[in-house]
């Protein structure tokens, strides 16, 4: 299975979640928090083009070639360390697949959060890769491939997941 930015995300935010997603129980289209969050997408840096899905693995926001940067959007700063990663994965991958900046250089990234008026710098470090390479990915693998979900785990963020009603019925 392939994991997809979205996947590493969820690794971070709740490892049920990324087995429900991965395994095909996706509720997003019914959430507000995710719809609030396509419409906060959608309406800022309305000069940018959006979207850019590269193998069906990742989707990037939008992306300044000319500067070598990747920007990720997000609505809140709640989940940054989820966000980190997973703007990470995307700078890998485009590393793997040997995709460089008009300079030859790697790409670096920006989470934007428009409505704090907020930017945080990422960058892929030889030790953030290797942490992706060794420990993330092979565990995100092995949560993927259990044959039913990880145990519900409640904590402050479950009332606003799409995937609340799965978990706590």
């Amino acid at each position: 299975m392939r994991i997809t930015g979205t996947m590493v995300n969820y690794y971070f935010v709740c490892k049920r979640e990324l087995w429900l997603f991965a395994h095909g129980l996706q509720c997003e289209h019914e959430s507000d928090a995710v719809r609030l969050g396509r419409h906060i997408h959608e309406t800022a840096y309305q000069r940018e083009t959006k979207e850019l899905d590269i193998d069906g693995v990742i989707v990037l926001d939008h992306i300044d070639a000319k500067a070598g940067i990747v920007h990720e959007v997000k609505k809140s700063d709640k989940m940054e360390e989820a966000h980190k990663w997973q703007l990470l994965y995307y700078l890998w991958y485009l590393k793997q697949k040997g995709v460089r900046t008009e300079s030859g250089e790697d790409f670096t990234g920006e989470l934007n959060y428009p409505l704090l008026r907020q930017t945080t710098r990422v960058e892929l470090s030889p030790e953030k890769e290797r942490e992706l390479e060794s420990v993330i990915l092979p565990e995100i693998r092995r949560v993927l491939a259990l044959s039913e979900p990880p145990p519900t785990v409640e904590w402050n963020v479950c009332k606003a997941c799409s995937y609340c009603e799965l978990c706590h019925s």
